[in-house]
């Protein structure tokens, strides 16, 4: 009996032995993987230095030129330089927030796991950021230049993406939007000095229990802000260096009565290059952190790819929405590659909002594609709106008949006799080849 101990005893340190070198091993290999992925980030902090330098001579050398060049050579210099600085700052996230970074071990999670949800905070904050990030996404569709039967109503839900009309309105809502640039900051340092003031009022053990009880609905908030006003706040920043050249004049579209590269400009030109250095990466890092306290859950690199989808998106808008064969053609590519994206690696943690995603970008897909029918002057009017109304309705009855009927089908087949023979001759050989066939 006591040799029996022993050995039971011998077991269970080697069991425990195990487990501590499995959690060593896969803490080694964590952080071998972190670390080989430094380059990377050093790569990314390079780009964003070197966007930084060019954002200083894009607001110095055309200003400096703008009275001694012709406007158009002027603007040409002020676009290259700011397309440049977009470039760098694109090269700087996919290093640092792509390439380089962390592994997470949150996907891990069985996804079947999330299929029912309870009416929280911050899920219902989640699926109403989701639908007007449809709506949003949706209302890029409509083009003034391709305009038909009831588009022009259809089309006010891009001020959900695009706040802003030209002229005053485009000053107010720019600097309002530049505020809200800085949200997640200040946001941050707003809750940090609450619970700091709580402390010194309440004591720690009352401000750990705040935080407990409320740290979901707080990082539900930011998300929100992140998510529904990510559009707004990029678009209203590209409207700030919007500038076309018309003859001898050099105007801003977002408000004609401002010339460009000079004057009034200056401050809107470098408004708009410290909020997007500020507020790009950290807004495209922010989506995905921000989400780890909710259900609702995306995968982090689906997240950066959707984003940045959504920033093309927002300048074909500003800088291209005049050139309608190009923005509707940009427009359908984007909204076509969020939807296969969508299908093929299903971002989301719960099954059911992969599949109401799938079902919004189509829809989207199918507004364009209307949108582009109406760019033919042999078109009727009502004709695309017709064919929206219908192709919108086909779409919800056949997802709704496809992911009701599916499951039933497929356990069908399973059943069939010919996929019982076949799962019978597949597992023959493997039976076969444990018989004991010797004489």
């Amino acid at each position: 009996m006591v040799n029996q101990d022993i050995h039971l005893r011998d077991i269970e340190n080697k069991m425990e032995n195990d487990t501590d070198s499995d959690d060593d091993a896969d803490s080694v290999n964590v952080e071998n993987a972190n670390k080989s992925k430094i380059p990377f980030r050093k790569i990314g902090q390079l780009f964003l230095a070197i966007a930084i330098v060019v954002a200083v001579v894009c607001i110095a050398l055309p200003s400096s030129l703008v009275n001694k060049l012709e406007p158009y050579s002027s603007g040409v210099i002020f676009k290259a330089l700011f397309g440049s600085f977009m470039v760098c700052l694109f090269i700087c996230l996919c290093f640092i927030y792509y390439l380089g970074s962390e592994s997470q071990a949150m996907w891990d999670v069985d996804s079947d796991s999330f299929g029912d949800l309870n009416l929280s905070f911050s899920n219902v904050t989640a699926i109403i950021g989701i639908v007007i990030e449809f709506v949003q996404i949706c209302s890029f569709s409509f083009n003034a230049e391709s305009s038909y039967l009831g588009s022009k109503y259809l089309g006010y839900s891009n001020y959900l993406a695009i706040p802003y009309k030209p002229g005053t309105p485009f000053r107010v809502m720019y600097w309002v939007m530049f505020v809200i640039a800085f949200s997640p900051y200040i946001f941050v340092v707003v809750v940090r000095l609450v619970l700091h003031f709580m402390t010194k009022r309440f004591g720690e053990g009352y401000t750990a229990t705040f935080v407990s009880k409320y740290q979901q609905n707080i990082y539900s908030i930011l998300w929100f802000l992140v998510n529904t006003m990510y559009l707004p706040v990029i678009s209203t920043m590209f409207g700030g260096v919007d500038c076309t050249v018309d003859g001898s004049l050099n105007t801003l579209d977002s408000d004609p009565t401002i010339n460009c590269l000079k004057g009034l400009h200056i401050p809107f030109i470098v408004c708009s290059l410290i909020a997007l250095v500020m507020y790009y990466p950290a807004a495209s890092f922010a989506q995905s952190q921000t989400q780890n306290i909710s259900d609702i859950k995306f995968k982090p690199r689906v997240v950066f790819i959707f984003v940045q989808g959504k920033v093309i998106l927002a300048s074909m808008t500003v800088f291209a929405t005049n050139l309608i064969k190009l923005y509707l053609g940009a427009v359908i590519a984007v909204n076509f590659c969020f939807l296969v994206i969508n299908v093929a690696l299903k971002p989301c943690l719960v099954e059911w909002v992969n599949r109401m995603r799938t079902v919004f970008f189509s829809f989207c897909f199918w507004c364009t594609i209307c949108s582009w029918v109406a760019y033919d002057d042999n078109t009727k009017s009502y004709a695309p709106l017709v064919l929206l109304i219908v192709g919108w309705v086909v779409l919800a009855i056949g997802f709704f008949l496809f992911y009701t009927f599916r499951p039933i089908v497929m356990e069908y087949v399973s059943k069939a006799p010919f996929m019982r023979k076949s799962n019978r001759s597949l597992k023959a050989p493997s039976s076969a080849a444990s018989m004991d066939i010797s004489p």
